[in-house]
């Protein structure tokens, strides 16, 4: 993959994240596969993933290519995660928090180059 050489939106990041796991894994397993989770296991799950992904986008908030990061030496985009996880609201009628954080958290790594 290369480095984007412009800020891709939310909803770009989301297509090209989509397509490199659709190139890495293939088809995705059916829904029936899956053991049905309660909303609250699922918003856990969804905040875990969200957070994983911000370890690997920005490993070292030091090296951050966001200027924030690098100044407070804390990690902007997990603390963005963590308020979210904590508000407990969402934006968006139809998104849960959980979702939100994870798009927001693939709008971070597809865009930090990863």
């Amino acid at each position: 993959m290369t480095i984007p050489t412009r800020q891709l939106s939310i909803d770009e990041a989301i297509a090209e994240f989509q397509a490199v796991l659709k190139e890495e894994l293939g088809d995705s397993p059916s829904d029936k596969a899956l053991p049905p989770a309660t909303r609250e296991e699922a918003e856990a799950t969804q905040f875990r993933l969200a957070e994983y992904m911000i370890a690997l986008a920005c490993p070292d908030p030091r090296a951050c290519a966001d200027q924030r990061c690098r100044r407070d030496v804390l990690c902007r985009h997990l603390a963005r995660v963590h308020a979210k996880r904590a508000s407990g609201s969402s934006s968006h009628p139809r998104r849960t928090p959980g979702a939100e954080a994870v798009r927001y958290a693939i709008w971070v790594y597809m865009n930090g180059g990863k």
